[in-house]
């Protein structure tokens, strides 16, 4: 599967105190890409206005592209690399498209709405800086998420983006690029077929076997995914004790004494030992009211998948 870039236009909000420090940011921009490329990133996307972008007074992007004291490769990689704009063209998954378009779901840093983030989380691709502030001097950005779910329900989240202004942020994400381009999956039925190639430290209950083939609707494919990946990840730094799950970056609950006792019967899941156990711990999947129910009882190492679907009610 191909994957992209794409700019972070907060970063190019502040001016350069002057031309040479414009063409520092550009050239450690221009760095930052190549390596980028070298580890499959095949293009980048942008806004529309990119190429009218001023990085300082009186020196736009354009008169850098003609600046005879900027490195000849430099300014020939930008002419060279593929870009696509406005961000949303050329997005093959419509759901995944009319949900980065979706004027009521919002990403924002610091008060401000961050659309080239937008487009980075929920493509699940790497986000790209100019290193015009010490903000940028991240591998990864924690931003707020805001959008109305179909019930009307409004939902406020934090969410990271992988991000680089740096060639060694990059380098820091190579195995992320490698494992999103090896394991892009195009339906629930090939999620499950791959279920143990995935995520060796998962097992899955029988129940969630229909529950993942079923999986059609490619925006809630790619929460399950990034869910699942999640957990496995935090399985393999769990040796000992009890499982820290702050070190889980989505958040995760256990079901209310009122829930666990009104729904106790669905929560009380066989797992393939022949064991039922409760399932109370949770992860919330947004658009919509969906949960991932997991449970810790095998011990370090392990973590059991009960129940993937809407919010039991």
């Amino acid at each position: 599967m191909d994957l992209e870039m794409v700019f972070n236009e907060l970063s190019a909000q502040n001016l350069a105190s002057d031309i040479s420090i414009a063409r520092q940011w550009m050239s450690d921009l221009i760095s930052t890409m190549r390596e980028a490329k070298r580890c499959g990133l095949k293009g980048i996307r942008t806004q529309a206005d990119f190429h009218a972008m001023v990085l300082a007074e009186n020196y736009p992007l354009s008169r850098w592209r003609n600046d005879n004291e900027v490195n000849r490769e430099e300014r020939t990689f930008l002419r060279t690399l593929a870009t696509k704009s406005p961000l949303s063209v050329d997005i093959p998954n419509l759901e995944i498209k009319i949900k980065v378009e979706n004027p009521d779901c919002e990403l924002s840093l610091e008060g401000s709405q961050a659309e080239g983030f937008k487009f980075a989380y929920y493509l699940e691709i790497l986000a790209i800086s100019l290193t015009s502030d010490s903000l940028w001097n991240s591998n990864r950005i924690k931003l707020e998420l805001l959008q109305i779910d179909e019930q009307g329900e409004l939902i406020q989240e934090s969410v990271e983006v992988s991000h680089a202004s740096h060639k060694n942020h990059v380098l820091e994400h190579a195995d992320w690029i490698q494992k999103r381009q090896k394991t892009a999956v195009a339906n629930g039925l090939e999620l499950w077929n791959r279920r143990v190639e995935l995520f060796s430290c998962l097992e899955f209950c029988d129940r969630t076997s229909e529950q993942i083939q079923s999986l059609i609707d490619p925006k809630m494919l790619r929460q399950v995914v990034r869910k699942l990946f999640e957990l496995d990840e935090l399985s393999k730094i769990w040796t000992d004790g009890a499982l820290n799950l702050d070190n889980l970056p989505s958040k995760a609950s256990p079901e209310s004494e009122s829930r666990l006792k009104q729904f106790r019967e669905q929560l009380n899941i066989q797992c393939l030992d022949g064991k039922k156990r409760i399932f109370s711990l949770h992860i919330r999947m947004t658009p919509g009211a969906w949960r991932l129910h997991f449970c810790t009882e095998l011990g370090p190492g392990k973590i059991i998948i009960g129940y993937i679907g809407p919010k039991i009610e």
